[in-house]
């Protein structure tokens, strides 16, 4: 699989709406008069509402106004995009900073409520970024996913489209230089330590691992949410793991084979053996409610 070089990796940052950890803050002070989320009668039209109206803040340039609807330690995922297929920013601080970068870009949002189920609110969203408008492959779509609890949306998920990928790619290789990974020099190995914690998951033996029986020990350190579960995949060699990513909205791609899907309670630790043939491998870690990845790794040499 293809890298980014060094020399480009600025201009991820501005992809979509900003970048991991930016240490920017916003320089634009809260509002005098905070935003309440709404009270009504439905529920269903009580989140629906709070969602709608944190994106009409955000179409506004408010970005005070729309983080108000976050809860302090919400956790948002951009999913699908170069050049891993995943971002995490945890915390109204590093959303702040995302929000920031966005209004800074001229991005816009239009939104349609898909579904309403319990504390979760799908959409159906396209968005402009000037760097999307630089590419000339503005709107994007995007399904979106919110989970709302007293007031305050706590999990923000956006995952690109399929069909927003293949249209996207093209234009962004050509303003990217790329570069093969070079093979790993380690010795291969026949397990693997899987950490989930803080939102997101790592693997902590990066090596590259031995065809055969792989051992993989899992444990999850949060306990933020119902359940998480692990999968491994093989997939086609067209793909990789910016397909992979934007495929997790749907039914699994008929070019990806599940090698190991495994569910674990909070808090809890298991080990699991798996089988592998042939490399690489990609793996997603995920959480739920909502059922959203919420980190990933690949691709994982075999030898």
């Amino acid at each position: 699989m293809k890298r980014l070089s060094t020399t480009f990796a600025v201009i991820l940052l501005v992809i979509l709406l900003g970048c991991t950890g930016c240490a920017t803050q916003s320089t634009q002070p809260p509002p005098a008069n905070p935003p309440v989320a709404p009270t009504v009668d439905d529920p269903d039209d009580s989140i629906s509402t709070i969602v709608t109206e944190m994106i009409a803040r955000m179409n506004a340039g408010d970005v005070e106004g729309s983080l108000a609807y976050f809860a302090d330690d919400a956790t948002a995922y951009i999913i699908g995009l170069p050049p891993t297929g995943m971002e995490v920013y945890a915390g109204i601080d590093q959303i702040r900073a995302l929000w920031q970068d966005s209004v800074d870009n001229h991005f816009e949002w239009e939104t349609e409520i898909a579904s309403v189920e319990g504390d979760l609110v799908f959409v159906q969203a396209k968005t402009w970024h000037d760097f999307t408008r630089m590419l000339e492959v503005a709107p994007l779509d995007y399904n979106d996913v919110y989970e709302v609890k007293d007031g305050k949306i706590t999990t923000y998920g956006t995952i690109i489209t399929d069909e927003a990928l293949a249209r996207f790619m093209p234009a962004f290789v050509e303003v990217v230089t790329l570069e093969e990974a070079a093979p790993s020099a380690e010795e291969p190995v026949s397990g693997m330590s899987v950490t989930i914690r803080g939102g997101t998951c790592s693997i902590d033996e990066p090596a590259p691992l031995q065809a055969g029986d792989v051992e993989v020990n899992l444990t999850i350190e949060d306990e933020n949410k119902g359940s998480y579960a692990l999968t491994l995949f093989n997939i086609s060699e067209d793909k990789t793991i910016l397909d992979l990513m934007a495929s997790t909205a749907g039914s699994p791609p008929d070019w990806a084979e599940i090698l190991l899907m495994e569910e674990l309670e909070p808090g809890k630790s298991a080990t699991y053996t798996f089988t592998v043939e042939k490399g690489p491998i990609y793996m997603i870690c995920w959480s739920s409610p909502p059922d959203l990845p919420i980190g990933n790794a690949g691709p994982v040499e075999v030898r």
